[in-house]
């Protein structure tokens, strides 16, 4: 019965999808990468769960994840750019665990930080209790145990790096030790001459139509990025070669060099040798662009090439509009 509301949810989320952006979708293609033979890698990212105890809210990632599961190809990874959870409660991070222990949405599970997830409680210094909370319930759905809020991966043979916010503000606090740490993990991984995944809930100041689409009346520089650490963070990443930044937190919907002229935003955009990614909100609604909720980007990771192929998990729709090539040269 459960499947079959399932199966009836997805149906509805996908004609509703391309009935509002009949030209952006397509419905029928495989979920597998386009050239199977040849794809080194191949993960989805999706950022802004927001779980809570509500049955909508799990329900919508089930459908996510089963999408996932049942994909034509089997994923290497599902990366979630932060804010997992709502506010960082002992029972939103239970609610997000017994959720992903019914499905196997990717071979890996790489989990990052977001500002929600730093909260917690009402009391001052709510970091410390948090980070416990991620850190343990983050082994658990991932596999594998971790000891702090960044880390880093491989897949692969392909490195994932993790940063996160080591306070418990709305933008993000870096400390020293974590840029030590990451300029060292590029240094590293570098070596491999590979392409690195960096995975951080704020994107950079200034990127993606920022402080403008932050949403504030009088929004300041600064807002809806990093904060005070992103030009430090940003000097670093720009030693190394083929970095891709993926971020969520902004809450905006897939927008394109044709819908930048309306709102000074895209997706996706390049700093440099940066490459940065800005994920929509899963589990709501994002203003801007290809507004419906569900909605992450899968990579498939090439030799020479890296493509980004936005998709509706909720409603097993591919955004062709909206795809967009990495090169690799």
């Amino acid at each position: 019965m459960v499947a079959i509301f399932k199966a009836i949810s997805a149906v509805f989320m996908a004609i509703t999808t391309l009935l509002a952006f009949p030209f952006a979708g397509n419905i029928s293609a495989a979920f597998a990468p386009q050239d199977e033979e040849n794809v080194n890698l191949t993960f989805a990212a999706i950022s802004d769960i927001h779980m809570k105890d509500s049955a909508t809210r799990s329900f919508m990632l089930e459908l996510g994840l089963s999408d996932m599961e049942n994909a034509d190809y089997p994923l290497d990874a599902l990366v979630v750019a932060g804010d997992i959870t709502d506010h960082a409660y002992e029972e939103q991070w239970q609610k997000t665990a017994d959720t992903f222990a019914k499905y196997s949405p990717a071979k890996n599970i790489i989990l990052a930080v977001g500002n929600h997830d730093t909260w917690g409680s009402e009391e001052d210094d709510r970091f410390p209790e948090s980070s416990e909370r991620f850190t343990r319930f983050g082994s658990e759905i991932m596999g594998r145990e971790i000891d702090k809020v960044y880390y880093s991966t491989k897949v692969n043979g392909y490195t994932f790096v993790v940063m996160s916010s080591e306070d418990d503000g709305t933008d993000a606090y870096v400390s020293d030790e974590q840029l030590a740490w990451l300029d060292a993990t590029l240094a590293e991984a570098s070596k491999d001459n590979l392409p690195i995944f960096l995975v951080f809930h704020q994107p950079l100041n200034e990127s993606h139509g920022l402080p403008t689409t932050w949403g504030d009346d009088e929004p300041e520089p600064m807002d809806g990025g990093i904060g005070p650490e992103s030009d430090k963070v940003e000097a670093i990443l720009q030693k190394y070669d083929k970095i891709i930044y993926i971020s969520g937190h902004l809450h905006l919907g897939l927008g394109d060099k044709y819908t930048s002229k309306l709102w000074d935003y895209t997706t996706i955009e390049t700093h440099g040798n940066i490459t940065s990614v800005n994920l929509p909100s899963f589990m709501y609604f994002n203003p801007m662009g290809q507004i419906m909720s569900g909605t992450g980007i899968v990579f498939e990771v090439y030799d020479d090439e890296i493509v980004l192929r936005p998709r509706s998990f909720s409603s097993n729709v591919w955004y062709t509009a909206y795809e967009y090539t990495v090169e690799l040269a």
